[in-house]
């Protein structure tokens, strides 16, 4: 009875219980279904080589399941084709922590940990120990045992017993010949390689790997014809063979063979049936060829189709971007924002954006949010490197180049951001000398996952630009036309490459040909500031003084909309008066040119400097005085700061500049006179020193803020710390110096040479 009892009882309450178990069971069977519907995509998308879209797809079923190691296998092989090699490298670690009986995660991990600076061979053996013990048979744990050998020292004859043993065990698999002939062509033993990779093509001539491979192989030794040849073939054996498409067309890309390259890439749209990542492909290659119209309109078409596919989004963003479109560029990244407020790949164009638009400093904010969550991502890492560099921060840019090079070893950029620096530090003959190293490594370097033929050939022409630049900067015109007459034939449509030859034919004298490039550059770019300030300048050396001015206004013109344009296109009209003799002209445009933007240091410089050519100091030291009589003006207080310092009246100086201060605390232009002058005169040097650090960190890119700090530091008796900001005055003077086409500063160096002699060090800088 009681029993009886009892299961009346417990079946009252089982069924919410039963009810509740329900739920359950199909919200998991729901999220099992949506865990293997993001793999399943995953694992297609890998397949046609749609690393992102793949990545994508991983990285949603982790959010799932994050303990699914397919989840996490499948990011590692998506990140590996990307070519963000740290990242694979830790879900490498995390797929092998899920699943220690996935031998080819393990393989994988191993061959990285090789590449890695230093290698680290110990961890790679255990791994390789693993695998064999596991499976005494696996072929590529025996491929990694090779690699582990060469890394160790062993002989030549030891690894490749080691490859050979690999091979026996399946002499029908082509990959395992690949390995073998990429170890003989390491070993300059090019006639073993060539062979092999025939001997692989042999064993299984109806896979398109081979051909592939030994397409590679003659297209590093030139001999293209037969290179195009194997490509062919691969297409011919595997018609629906991505990589086969892929890599015909980015080797007629990097052959110059435009026409065969489009139609290549147009077939892999058929082949791919329209898909949106083809139709990215051929619309990435437009872009590269400066058909830039064509990509856009293929970009819009993806959207048209797909308006939540955002890497066409991105792209079209990037293209806005380098046709200086920035109206359509904030319209991309306020899209792509209001589709996800987080992400990182929009951030990454707003960090862009604001470092095209010279806000390094909000560029630098972005990044360092994104480096918060992922300090190894490498576009982060590369975007503050170059956000440090346009700052004038060098040995902070070479702090984070070292982190490229350690978490991403096979990121050649980085080496592109060794030549940026030193030329931002003034180090002309060292970027000379890594330009050279570049080209160099370019010249033995295959396009692979981490580098397409069209990033290649990109990289190559900077590379060429970079040589050209340093050697016209050392004074070697003839070298330097050399190379960046090249550039201009390969990128006949780049304004960059038109500006720079225009540069050495300045340095010749050649300025009607220098006029003829300045011109092209800003008809493809009519807001192009290097273009137009380098006609100006040609043009005001030939005393053709109102055709700089005409070329000035149209250009003012066209940007009128513009208003971060304007404050230099002022400038560079005072400039163009100054050197015509038009004193009251000049006056007027620097007076606009303030007017504008109150921070713009060369306006207040120039305008000074007017007023003393003119002998106009005391009059304009009384005009001055009857204006802020009426409306005080941190500006007017400021400029009367300069002239009574002009005249060697420091009392009266100070006085106008700490009214300045009073009126705008965050003058920097009055902050930093004041700590020069407190300086100068054995005054108050802590307050100096503070006024000093203040205006530095709030404009960190002004070379003669940073040589008033070190000049305070000096006085001081710091000296270590005097170099240390004297050196960035002067990279930051030099990088402007190159940029403009001017002279640097003597000051900066002087000064800087003073430090290093009080501190012991050497003199020469």
């Amino acid at each position: 009875m009681r029993l009886k009892e009892c299961q009346s009882f417990s079946f009252k309450f089982l069924l919410p219980a039963i009810f509740l178990l329900s739920i359950s069971l199909g919200l998991t069977s729901c999220s099992s279904q949506a865990l293997e519907n993001h793999l399943a995509r995953g694992e297609q998308f890998l397949q046609n080589r749609k690393f992102q879209e793949a990545a994508m797809e991983f990285r949603a079923a982790i959010d799932i399941e994050d303990g699914s190691d397919q989840a996490h296998w499948g990011l590692a092989r998506s990140y590996e084709g990307i070519g963000q090699f740290y990242e694979a490298v830790d879900e490498l670690r995390r797929t092998i922590e899920l699943n220690p009986d996935n031998l080819e995660a393990k393989v994988k991990l191993g061959n990285y940990l090789l590449v890695f600076n230093p290698p680290q061979i110990d961890e790679a053996e255990r791994l390789l120990q693993d695998v064999l013990a596991r499976d005494p048979k696996f072929i590529e744990g025996h491929i990694l045992k090779a690699s582990v050998m060469a890394a160790r020292g062993k002989t030549e004859e030891e690894v490749l017993a080691v490859l050979n043993y690999a091979i026996s065990l399946d002499p029908g698999r082509t990959e395992s010949y690949v390995s073998l002939a990429r170890f003989y062509a390491k070993s300059e033993k090019l006639q073993e390689a060539e062979q092999t990779l025939q001997k692989g093509i042999s064993v299984n001539p109806n896979k398109a790997l081979g051909y592939l491979e030994y397409g590679r192989f003659l297209a590093l030794r030139e001999r293209f014809p037969e290179a195009e040849a194997q490509f062919a073939k691969a297409i011919e054996v595997e018609p629906k063979n991505i990589e086969a498409h892929e890599t015909i067309a980015q080797f007629y890309t990097g052959q110059k063979q435009f026409d065969k390259a489009e139609q290549a890439y147009k077939q892999l749209v058929q082949v791919e049936e329209n898909s949106p990542e083809s139709r990215i492909s051929l619309a990435n290659f437009y872009a590269f060829i400066d058909r830039q119209d064509e990509a856009i309109q293929i970009l819009n078409g993806i959207l048209a189709d797909f308006p939540q596919y955002v890497r066409a989004r991105y792209r079209l963003g990037e293209i806005y971007l380098d046709r200086g479109e920035t109206e359509k560029v904030g319209e991309q990244i306020e899209q792509l924002l209001a589709i996800n407020d987080h992400d990182p790949d929009a951030l990454m164009l707003r960090v862009r954006y604001n470092l095209q638009a010279n806000k390094a400093n909000e560029a630098v904010k972005d990044l360092e949010e994104i480096l918060k969550k992922k300090p190894n991502q490498k576009d982060a890492l590369f975007y503050m490197t170059q956000a440090r560099i346009d700052l004038g921060q060098v040995d902070q840019a070479r702090a984070f180049i070292g982190d490229l090079e350690k978490y991403h070893p096979n990121f050649l950029r980085s080496k592109l951001l060794k030549i940026q620096a030193s030329f931002a530090g003034g180090e002309a003959g060292l970027a000379l000398v890594q330009s050279n190293e570049l080209l160099q490594l370019l010249k033995t370097t295959s396009p692979d996952s981490e580098n397409s033929g069209q990033s290649l050939e990109d990289l190559r022409i900077r590379a060429m630009s970079s040589r050209g630049l340093a050697n016209l900067q050392m004074g070697n015109i003839a070298q330097a036309r050399q190379d960046l007459e090249e550039v201009a034939r390969l990128k006949p449509n780049s304004t960059a490459g038109m500006i720079n030859l225009a540069k050495v034919f300045v340095a010749e004298r050649n300025f009607p040909e220098a006029i003829n490039l300045f011109e092209k550059a800003l008809a493809a770019d009519n807001r192009n500031f290097d273009a137009l300030s380098g006609l100006t300048g040609v043009l005001t050396k030939q005393k053709q003084f109102a055709e700089a001015q005409a070329r000035i206004d149209k250009s003012m013109q066209e940007n009128a909309g513009r208003s971060e344009m304007m404050p230099a296109l002022h400038y560079l009209k005072s400039d163009v008066y100054m050197a015509e003799g038009n004193f009251s002209a000049a006056e007027n445009e620097l007076k606009r040119t303030i007017e504008i933007d109150n921070n713009y240091l060369p306006a207040y410089s120039a305008y000074a400097s007017l007023l003393i050519e003119r002998n106009q100091i005391d009059a304009g030291i009384e005009q001055y005085r009857k204006v802020v009589e009426r409306q005080p003006s941190a500006t007017v207080y400021t400029l009367l700061g300069m002239l009574e310092d002009t005249r060697n009246n420091a009392a009266e100086a100070e006085k106008n500049y700490r009214k300045a201060l009073e009126i705008e605390p965050d003058s920097p232009i009055a902050s930093n006179n004041l700590a020069w002058l407190i300086a100068s005169q054995r005054g108050n040097l802590d307050e100096a020193l503070q006024l000093a650090q203040a205006t530095v960190s709030r404009n960190p890119n002004t070379a003669g803020y940073y040589d008033t700090l070190g000049w305070v530091y000096y006085q001081k008796g710091l000296y270590s710390a005097a170099i240390v900001h004297l050196k960035k005055a002067v990279a930051l003077d030099a990088a402007e110096a190159a940029r403009s086409g001017s002279q640097p500063n003597p000051d900066y160096r002087q000064r800087l040479t003073m430090a290093l002699n009080s501190a012991g060090g050497k003199p020469s800088v």
